[in-house]
C-alpha cells in the first residue's frame, strides 16, 4: 500500500486518532495532516479526547477536533487498534471509504483497507516509510514522526527499538530535527501541576509477587488537586519499571464511577495478555484496558491477571 494508494479520489480527508492520544497518535496524524494540506486536500484530525496539552509544541497543535465538513471521502484511522478506541467517532467508517495505518498486533483490521505492521516499533515508523517512498517526507512532517518514534521507543529505550527503527530516526534526523530539542521537550518539560501528581503516584505505589509487580494508583482526588487531569498520567508506568526489582507496574487511574483506566508496562512479562482479559490490548509490553469494580476488587483482578501469565 502507498500513499497514493490511500488517498486515491479522496479530496477531503478525516484523519483519526485513538482516545486520550500519545505522542506517536498525534505526531502521525499531524505529519499526514501537513503532507495531505500541502497536497491541496482538505484534511483534518481529530481524537475523541481533549488535546493534551504536554504535546502542544507540535505543529497544527491548536487545530486538533476542528471538523470543516460532515462529510468526507477518506476517514484514515492512524494508531488505532479497535474501533471503541475511536469513541464517538465510530460512525465515520459507515459513511466514508476507510483505511487504517497501525502497529498494534491486537488490530483485526476494522477499516475497508488496512495498513497493520506489528513488527514497526510505531506507526510514525510506518509513515515514514510511507512517505520517504512517495518523496513528501519534509522539515514539518519529520520532527511530527520523530516525536512519535521516540515516545513510543522511550526515547529508544524500549524493547521494540529495533535496526529498522534506528534506521528510521537516522532518515528523520536528516532534516531539520534536533533530537536534544525533542528530547528536552518530551522528557524535561514538566510542569509543577505534572511534577506534584508525580510524587503523589509515587507515594501510592503498592508491591505484589514479591515485589515483581508495582501497583500505582492515580485518584479523582490526586487529579483535582494537583490541577492535572487524565492525559497527565502518561508516562507514570515509567517510575515504576525503573525500579530493579519490579518487572510490571500497573498505573489504575480512577475515572468515576467505580470504573478505571488501566496501563501496563514490563520489562518482560506479555502485559497485553492481562489486559486482554478485561477488553483491552496493546503490545506484549505495552497495554491497557477499563476495568469496573470496587477499588481492592480491581488490584487484585489486576495483579492476577498478570501473575497468571507470568513466569513469577
Amino acid at each position: 500500500m502507498t500513499l497514493n494508494s490511500i488517498l486515491k479520489d479522496a479530496p477531503t480527508v478525516l484523519i483519526a486518532g485513538h482516545m486520550r492520544p500519545d505522542g506517536d497518535c498525534l505526531g502521525a496524524g499531524f505529519a499526514l495532516k501537513h503532507v495531505l494540506q500541502k497536497r491541496g486536500l482538505t484534511a483534518d484530525f481529530i481524537c475523541d479526547s481533549d488535546a493534551p496539552a504536554h504535546y502542544s509544541f507540535l505543529p497544527g497543535f491548536s487545530s486538533l477536533n476542528e471538523r470543516r465538513l460532515k462529510v468526507y471521502d477518506l476517514f484514515l484511522c492512524v494508531d488505532c487498534a479497535d474501533v471503541q478506541r475511536l469513541g464517538k467517532f465510530a460512525g465515520y467508517l459507515k459513511t466514508a471509504r476507510s483505511v487504517c495505518i497501525d502497529h498494534h498486533a491486537t488490530n483485526r483490521g476494522y477499516a475497508s483497507e488496512n495498513l497493520i505492521d506489528a513488527t514497526a516499533s510505531s506507526t510514525c515508523e510506518i509513515i515514514t516509510a510511507l512517505l520517504d517512498e512517495s518523496g513528501e517526507l519534509d522539515d514539518v512532517s519529520a520532527f511530527c514522526l520523530f516525536v512519535g518514534l521516540s515516545t513510543d521507543t522511550g526515547h529508544f529505550m524500549h524493547s521494540n527499538t529495533s535496526k529498522r527503527t534506528v534506521e528510521t530516526a537516522a532518515k528523520l534526523l536528516g532534516y531539520a530535527v534536533d533530537a536534544n530539542r525533542v528530547a528536552n521537550l518530551l522528557y524535561r518539560n514538566n510542569t509543577i501541576e505534572k511534577t506534584r501528581l508525580i510524587a503523589r503516584a509515587i507515594s501510592s505505589m503498592r508491591f505484589f509477587g514479591g515485589g515483581k509487580i508495582c501497583v500505582i494508583t492515580v485518584t479523582q482526588k490526586d487529579l483535582t488537586e494537583t490541577g492535572c487531569v487524565i492525559a497527565d498520567t502518561e508516562g507514570l508506568t515509567d517510575f515504576g519499571v525503573n525500579i530493579g526489582s519490579t518487572d510490571v507496574t500497573i498505573c489504575i487511574t480512577e475515572s468515576g464511577g467505580r470504573l478505571y483506566k488501566v496501563s501496563f508496562r514490563s520489562k518482560a512479562a506479555d502485559v497485553a495478555a492481562a489486559a486482554a482479559v478485561f477488553g483491552g490490548g496493546g503490545h506484549v509490553k505495552a497495554a491497557g484496558c477499563m476495568v469496573q469494580g470496587r477499588y481492592e476488587d480491581v488490584v487484585q483482578k489486576l495483579v492476577k491477571a498478570v501473575t497468571d501469565g507470568a513466569d513469577f
